[in-house]
C-alpha cells in the first residue's frame, strides 16, 4: 500500500459531519485517477510528472504547466474546457527566453516540493472502495442514476 493513500481526500475531512458537498473532493480525486489511468505511459516515461501538496492540515490549489526553461503558465483556473469556456480566473504566462527567472523559478518550486508526493501510479490514489462509506454510498447512487458523468463534466 502506497502512502499516497493516507495522504489523499480523507486525511482532510476526518474530522468534519459529512455533508453532500463533502464528496466533492471525491470527485475531483475520482478525475485525477481516471486522468492519470489514461495518461498513466505518459507517467511511466517521466513525461507526465503529477504532484499532491500538502502540508499538515492545508491544501493547495494552484496550477502550474512547465513546457520547458522558456514557457510557464501559473494559474488557479481548472485546466479543462467546461473552465475554459465559463470560468474566469486570472492566470499568468510567462515567456523567459533569456532564462533570467530560472533561479527564482527553481527556488520557489524547491520549497512547494518540500510538501509534495509525485504519484507514480493511478493505483496509488485511493479508490472508491477505499472512501467512507457514506461517500461511497453518495457515489454508488450518483453513478446509477449517470448523474456523475454531468457532474465530471461541471468539475
Amino acid at each position: 500500500m502506497s502512502a499516497i493513500k493516507r495522504l489523499t481526500i480523507s486525511t482532510f475531512l476526518k474530522n468534519q459531519p459529512f455533508k453532500i458537498i463533502g464528496a466533492l473532493p471525491y470527485l475531483y480525486e475520482i478525475n485525477l485517477r481516471r486522468f492519470l489511468s489514461r495518461l498513466q505511459y505518459y507517467v511511466n516515461t517521466d513525461q507526465l510528472i503529477v504532484r499532491l501538496w500538502k502540508d499538515d492540515d492545508n491544501s493547495y490549489h494552484l496550477k502550474g504547466m512547465w513546457v520547458d526553461d522558456e514557457w510557464m503558465l501559473l494559474t488557479g483556473n481548472n485546466l479543462n474546457p467546461r473552465a475554459w469556456r465559463l470560468d474566469l480566473e486570472n492566470a499568468i504566462l510567462i515567456h523567459d527566453p533569456k532564462r533570467q527567472l530560472g533561479a527564482m523559478r527553481e527556488k520557489e518550486l524547491k520549497l512547494i516540493r518540500t510538501h509534495t508526493t509525485v504519484v507514480k501510479h493511478y493505483r496509488d490514489l485511493q479508490s472508491i472502495a477505499d472512501y467512507p462509506v457514506k461517500v461511497r454510498k453518495l457515489i454508488r447512487r450518483l453513478r446509477r442514476i449517470r448523474i456523475d458523468r454531468l457532474i465530471s463534466r461541471i468539475l
